[in-house]
């Protein structure tokens, strides 16, 4: 009887086994087909609309609409990259590119340049911020989008390039011939001591060698004196690469810890990062200092360091970008940037903010995330999932009230600055933002027809024409016109009352003119909040335990 049933079960077994092999099979297969139908359809489409569409179509430019229509289905870090953007991918995975030394932006219409590196060949040249650039080589750049004339800039090391900018104090273009170099992206902005014993160190982005600057500038700041507390700063920083991340936190955490981890659909995209090496820094006391722009990476260190309340996390929430993406080859030096994973700080929390992917109307196959929302510390101390990382001590940035943004956004700070190093060709001793300047600044942007209404004043007027298209009675019209006009006819002193932070706006202009990226980040944290609190924290021991233990 045992044997007959022992033979039963296994002919069960095989029987089982078989179909569930064709079901797999015909799932695989059916994934196939339905890949090959679309392909194929797709590719009709395309050849029809080239050879038979009323109007002459790009073939390229059709293609990549079509390419860029696709992507746009799913989440925004997935896209195409172009052999144009070619250099945007050696920064982030070799942390080196061809190129002159500059960042451009515009303002108003035009190209300028907001920042000019020591030692390359910009700043060999001559080229200094504020310069408006009108031509690279024999190209025009004045109608040409931000993202075309970088690619202008870019090169490959050794090749010539040819800028003619506009200068304030100068008649007539300025023309600058240099040659490109290969430009090291530095992943530290700046290091030192700030105070006695407090080590800061600003880390602007994760490419290739993030780990190991970190390592130097330890390494060199040890060599100064006894680091008693670091801050590492994180604010403004988008990420980069997730190795970065985890060399950066290795830094810090013991070896063995877990860092993060990732979960993706296909088997290898599901990886647990652990420390590998010793810590350089064990047991100093680590502050993280995050805002709103810190995103990735950023999120990456920031999670793990909390999550093993191996440091205090301060300042704003951070931005909430927990997907990971991988950079594909394709062919003529092309790419695919593709999210491939979701990543995991060591409790198991995705801080991801924006849900892509399960929308009704999406082209996903919804498989909802855990809802588990809490998570604990090491320690035992809760901590949250989805929406950033939100920090163990709040301290809000200072921001700028709207007159003064808006004058940032007119470039009008920019503007004056470039006027002020036309009349100075030196900063002089002891500068300070005073009265006089002050003054010289409010004529500068009486000149340019600078007009501004507040936030009030514009829901006013919004309010009397809602109600005259709603046929109200004339009189609450009457007395809001009335406090309307009483607003215009006073009119606020804006630069009297935001006297403070249009100074220290006009100050760091101004510097920016005459010193490089780190002697102005010294001249900011005199003044930066964050840091000084930072500071305090570090340098109270009770103070820094009492936030990692568990409440």
């Amino acid at each position: 009887m045992r044997k007959k049933f022992f033979f039963f079960s296994f002919g069960l077994f095989a029987f089982l086994l078989l179909v569930g092999f064709e079901f797999f099979q015909s799932q695989k297969d059916d994934i196939f087909f339905k890949i090959d139908k679309s392909i194929e359809i797709f590719g009709k489409i395309y050849k029809e609309v080239l050879l038979n569409y009323v109007d002459e179509v790009d073939p390229e430019k059709f293609m990549r609409a079509g390419i860029k229509g696709m992507l746009n289905q799913l989440d925004p870090y997935t896209v195409f990259i172009d052999e144009k953007h070619r250099e945007e991918v050696d920064a982030l995975t070799t942390g080196k590119y061809g190129g002159i030394g500059v960042s451009i932006s515009k303002i108003d219409t035009q190209v300028v340049v907001v920042k000019v590196l020591k030692d390359y060949p910009a700043d060999k040249a001559g080229l200094k911020v504020g310069d408006v650039i009108i031509q690279i080589d024999s190209i025009s750049v004045d109608d040409k989008p931000l993202e075309e004339v970088r690619t202008y800039m870019v090169g490959k090391a050794g090749t010539p390039i040819k800028l003619k900018v506009l200068r304030e104090g100068f008649e007539n273009p300025l023309v600058f011939e240099m040659t490109r170099a290969e430009i090291e992206v530095k992943n530290i902005a700046y290091y030192n001591f700030i105070d006695n014993g407090i080590a800061y160190i600003k880390l602007e982005r994760f490419s290739r060698n993030a780990g190991e600057e970190l390592r130097q500038a330890i390494k060199n700041l040890q060599a100064k004196g006894e680091i008693k507390g670091l801050i590492l700063d994180l604010r403004d920083n988008p990420g980069g690469l997730l190795d970065a991340a985890v060399d950066i936190v290795e830094k810090f955490v013991p070896e063995g810890s877990l860092i993060v981890s990732t979960r993706g659909r296909k088997p290898d995209a599901v990886r647990n990062y652990y420390s590998t090496e010793k810590p350089l820094l064990p047991d100093v006391p680590l502050c993280v200092i995050v805002n709103n722009s810190s995103a990735s990476a950023s999120e990456i260190v920031a999670g793990a360091i909390q999550d093993l309340d191996r440091g205090v996390i301060l300042g704003t929430r951070t931005f909430g970008k927990g997907l990971v993406q991988t950079i594909s080859y394709l062919s003529y030096n092309t790419f695919l940037k593709m999210t491939t994973a979701k990543y995991y700080t060591p409790s198991g929390r995705c801080i991801q903010e924006v849900d892509y992917f399960h929308k009704p109307d999406g082209v996903f196959i919804i498989k909802p995330d855990s809802e588990k929302k809490v998570f604990k510390t090491k320690n035992g101390r809760i901590v949250y999932a989805q929406g950033g990382i939100m920090p163990d001590t709040i301290i809000p940035e200072i921001t700028r009230s709207n007159f003064t943004e808006t004058l940032v956004k007119r470039g009008l700070f920019f503007k004056f600055a470039n006027r002020f190093l036309a009349e100075h060709k030196t900063l002089p001793e002891n500068f300070e933002i005073n009265n006089q300047i002050l003054e010289q600044f409010k004529k500068f942007v009486e000149k340019n027809n600078f007009t501004f209404k507040d936030s009030f004043e514009i829901n006013l007027e919004k309010a009397i024409e809602y109600a005259k298209k709603q046929r109200y009675q004339n009189g609450y019209i009457s007395e809001v016109e009335l406090t309307l006009n009483k607003i215009k006819s006073n009119k606020i002193n804006y630069f009297q009352i935001y006297r403070d932070e249009i100074a220290r706006e006009l100050m760091r202009q101004i510097l920016a003119r005459y010193k490089y990226e780190n002697e102005l980040i010294e001249w900011e944290l005199s003044n930066d909040v964050q840091v000084k609190t930072a500071i305090s924290i570090l340098k109270d021991g009770k103070t820094y335990s009492s936030i990692l233990k568990s409440k």
